[in-house]
């Protein structure tokens, strides 16, 4: 007699667990490549990485506003020399996140150089707050340094350093800054939203921090 055989019977059930284990396994390694790709596709994208403040003063001469001395209300934001694009930026902050009427005149005055003297900044303060009928003046200018490649030469790395002025319609300096910076540039190009909603964060803490909105310098939008 024929030794008997034992047959097994695969269910419904198993084969779509077998079924349902195999599409995890496949969706896994999906995830795993998808966010391999986009970590390198990351890891070459453009970048700005702002540092610290260094070297911050404030004027408190006049102490916080009152009756005798409001809130300033308008200034004037010349066009930062050296870096169109975080002119830009300033602008957008001042517009969006302050009180302060903003004004942006196209291009500086005829021999206008924002790395001035102290001296000759004030003196042409003076004459644009007339001109544009506001209580205050911002200058700024970036300088920058030679870029280097960076660790594993996707990019190139340019230290940046932007330089504030604020200056009021009497001459007084009010506020004055410097906002280290680090350009980044990979082979895709920055995402200027990202960019944007990081200096608005570094901004703020330090308008804060230093009470430039307590001295009504920078006073915040009142929601």
């Amino acid at each position: 007699m024929a030794p008997s055989k034992t047959v097994k019977i695969c269910r419904p059930g198993g084969i779509l667990a077998c079924l349902v284990a195999v599409a995890v396994v496949q969706q896994g390694c999906l995830a795993a490549a998808w966010v391999a790709a986009v970590g390198t596709d990351s890891m070459r994208a453009g970048d700005v990485r702002f540092q610290p403040f260094e070297a911050s003063w404030v004027s408190t001469e006049h102490g916080p506003p009152g009756l005798d001395r409001p809130s300033l209300k308008s200034v004037a934001l010349m066009p930062v020399e050296g870096d169109e694009a975080m002119g830009a930026r300033l602008t957008k902050f001042f517009q969006r996140e302050t009180a302060l009427r903003v004004l942006t005149p196209a291009s500086l005055p005829p021999g206008l150089t924002i790395a001035a003297a102290d001296q000759e900044r004030a003196v042409l303060a003076r004459e644009l707050s007339r001109e544009f009928a506001v209580d205050a003046v911002l200058y700024g200018h970036v300088v920058g340094a030679a870029s280097h490649s960076s660790e594993w030469g996707w990019k190139s790395e340019e230290p940046r350093r932007l330089f504030l002025y604020m200056i009021d319609r009497d001459g007084h300096l009010l506020w004055k800054d410097e906002l280290p910076f680090l350009i980044v540039t990979g082979t895709k190009p920055v995402v200027e939203a990202s960019v944007q909603t990081a200096l608005t964060r570094h901004f703020t803490d330090h308008v804060h921090e230093l009470g430039l909105d307590d001295f009504g310098y920078v006073p915040s939008k009142s929601f």
